[in-house]
């Protein structure tokens, strides 16, 4: 039985990682776009570009929690310091 329940967990991951890896992406672009229509602070911008390009290169080194963490990391920070 538990033989069974880990087979189908693994299958489970398996086929949801490459739809959980497409997020990243998205999250990226959510920035630009975020980055485009507000203004915010020299220093508060270039962190925010530090750390989607940090969520990027995690991102392509397959390390996709850690790569929306930092993403998500960099959306806060548009949200608190937009003008």
């Amino acid at each position: 039985m538990l033989k069974k329940v880990l087979i189908a967990a693994a299958v489970t991951v398996g086929l949801t990682a490459p739809a959980l890896a497409g997020h990243c992406s998205k999250d990226a672009k959510a920035i630009d776009a975020a980055l485009a229509k507000m203004s915010l602070m020299s220093d508060v911008k270039s962190k925010v570009m530090s750390l989607k390009d940090k969520g990027l290169a995690l991102h392509k080194a397959g390390k996709h929690r850690q790569s929306e963490a930092t993403l998500a990391e960099a959306m806060r920070l548009i949200l608190t310091n937009a003008k």
